[in-house]
């Protein structure tokens, strides 16, 4: 599916991970035998078209493929990475759909506008008068 993208090597991973500041990059790391999880695709699928104003992009890879994800080599569940400016700043085990939800919704919010100052009671604008 075109909203998530396969990362194929470590120079797309750089580029398309590490080096994107602004933007949440959720990676799905599965294993080559099982291929991505296909109930998470429509989790991914629902969340992308309904947050599509928000710095968000979604990625998928083998990992066999890159050498420092060996740690999740033979997992039988997929593990999820959150990047953020090229950190990564949360990760989930297994398929929870509630909690990814939620991790998605959260971390790729926008910024709130500051808070206008409080306006000043209008009896002590009559007073000051």
């Amino acid at each position: 599916m075109a909203f998530i993208t396969e990362i194929a090597n470590e120079a797309q991973w750089k580029t398309e991970v590490l080096e994107t500041p602004g933007t949440l990059q959720v990676v799905e790391v599965f294993q080559s035998w099982c291929g991505p999880c296909k109930a998470v695709q429509s989790i991914f699928k629902k969340l992308y078209f309904d947050l599509n104003d928000r710095l968000l992009k979604f990625y998928s890879v083998s990992s066999e493929r890159l050498p420092f994800l060996k740690e999740y080599v033979g997992k039988c569940k997929p593990i999820f990475l959150f990047f953020k400016d090229g950190k990564q700043v949360e990760k989930i085990d297994g398929v929870k759909a509630p909690q990814l939800n939620k991790v998605v919704t959260e971390m790729s919010g926008k910024n709130p506008p500051p808070a206008a100052p409080a306006a000043a009671p209008a009896a002590a604008a009559v007073e000051a008068s």
